[in-house]
This record gives C-alpha cells, structure tokens and sequence, in this order.
C-alpha cells in the first residue's frame, strides 16, 4: 500500500510551484523575487542539473567511497527547487531559519542547499564582464583586455565604493586590520563598476580591508586596466586621474548655479549605480557564503 504524502513535502511543492507560477505569469515581479526571467532561470537550472549530474557520477566512482551507489539519505528536493531556494536567499535576505520554516525543513537542510548551489551560480553567473571573459580562457593579456573594453558601449563607467560592517575579529591582528577608523566599526569595503546606466557590471571587488580609502582601491583598479577608461565617480574620488567627481562646496563659500547644474547631471549620471543596490548585498552574501567552504 502506498504510503499517503506527507504535508511537509505538500508544502514544499507548493512554495516552489508558487514561485514558477509567478515567474511565468508576471515576468517582472518573477525577477523582483528571484533576480532572473523565465528564459534566463532555465537555462541555468539546465546547466546546474547537468553539472552536478556529473559532479554527483564522479562521486560514486571516487576510489575512496565507502558508501555503495545509491546507498545513503536521498535528497528531498531536486536541482530546481534547490535552486529556487539559494536565488530566493540571495534576492531576498531572508534567514536560513525562515526559509526552513517556510518550505518545511530544517534550518541545516537550507544551509546545504545553498552551500551546493552558491558555486555553480558562481560558475555559471559570473559576477562581472570582466570575470566572465576571463572564464573564458586560461590568461588574459593586456592587448586582448584591451580590444574587449573597447568594445563596451561609449561613456564613461561608473564606480562606487561601500562598506559592509562585520563582527569584530577575535584576533587582535585582525580586529586591527579591519577597523575602519570609526568607534567600534570593523567593515569590509566593496566596490563596483559598471556600463552607463548600469546595464551591466564590468568588475566588482568584494571584501577588501575596511581601512582602505575609496581612492586608494579604485587605484589599484585603474592600474589594472587602460589607462583610456573614463569614469564619474563621487566626491570620494576628487583627484583620481580620468574620472568625473561632483564639484566640493568650497569651505565659507557657495556653489554657482553653473556648477550646481554640474553636479546635477553628474548625480543622475551616477544615480544608475547606486539602482545596483540590492547587488551589493546580495554580492557580499555570496561571498560569505563561498567563503564560509
């Protein structure tokens, strides 16, 4: 006799088929919930299955395995909804714990199921343009790096630094390399670069020491790439060679109307990295998460 479904793994069926539901019939709210359309989700759970399809045959060949194939706990839920689960914990912030409770597992079922997933996601969408031409093949030499920049849409590119508070390091070592200068304040700084109107990320730096100034990091990447790349950045990047930063109020004085105007169009040229929001949380969280391995 069969054995009836339990109402665990009704609601579980429920919740993703909720989530595919919405996808499918309202496009936009789908990428709200999750971060990608329709198209751009099946095509990368058909490159997660097929993945870990060989990740999974090649643990069963390891010479070391004990376990029979086949042999051990199964698990619950497939490549999908495991899937599902990571993009919606990235997208939204949600806790492992409310997740758990929500598709009715357990709070460590959540952290393996993203703990699986975060690497294939990292393979197959890599953070920035320069991060995924660089997949593509073993080296990248300047000549090459230069051509394909060349090929980005003209204007300048537009970068932004931020900072992302932690837990203070037990290690004195630590705790002082990664104050940021203000009272009890231990950060990471992160910082982005993207196309105009933000359509598109060329590079993302995660994680760097708190102390580091904004200028000093977008130094380094500068020297990294050509020297012919324009930027428009904020006030925090006033001096750095080739980039556009709004004009300072001089001290006891006041702006004219004409540099006002400036720094007007500067902002709304700015205003589409800072729509690049939600990415800088769910950028560090990925890095918390891969870097938790």
């Amino acid at each position: 006799m069969r054995k009836p479904r339990s109402v665990v793994q009704i609601m579980d069926q429920s919740f993703f088929n909720r989530i595919l539901h919405l996808v499918n019939t309202r496009p936009q709210a789908g990428r709200r919930m999750i971060g990608l359309g329709r198209i751009a989700l099946w095509e990368l759970w058909q490159r997660i299955r097929d993945v870990d399809g060989v990740a999974e045959a090649q643990r069963g060949k390891a010479p070391e395995r004990k376990r029979q194939v086949g042999g051990g706990r199964k698990k619950e839920a497939e490549v999908l909804c495991r899937l599902l689960v990571t993009l919606v914990y990235l997208r939204q912030h949600w806790t492992m714990q409310g997740l758990g409770e929500t598709i009715g597992c357990a709070e460590s079922t959540v952290w393996n199921y993203i703990h699986e997933m975060v690497p294939y996601i990292r393979r197959e969408l890599p953070a920035s343009l320069l991060e995924q031409w660089q997949q593509e093949g073993d080296s990248v030499e300047r000549a090459e790096l230069e051509a394909w920049l060349a090929e980005l849409p003209e204007g300048e590119l537009l970068v932004d630094t931020w900072e992302q508070p932690i837990a203070r390091p037990q290690e004195d070592d630590e705790q002082e390399a990664y104050y940021s200068g203000k009272k009890k304040m231990h950060t990471r700084k992160n910082q982005l670069i993207s196309l105009p109107k933000g359509t598109d990320i060329v590079d993302v730096v995660i994680g760097e020491k708190g102390p580091r100034s904004d200028s000093k990091l977008f130094e380094q990447t500068q020297a990294e790439l050509p020297e012919s790349l324009k930027f428009i950045g904020d006030k925090a990047y006033i001096g750095r060679p080739n980039t556009t930063p709004p004009i300072k109020k001089p001290r006891g004085a006041q702006l004219t109307q004409e540099q006002k105007d400036f720094n007007q169009t500067v902002s709304q040229a700015r205003v589409y990295v800072e729509h690049l929001g939600d990415f800088r949380k769910r950028a560090y969280r990925l890095e918390k998460v891969v870097g938790s391995s």
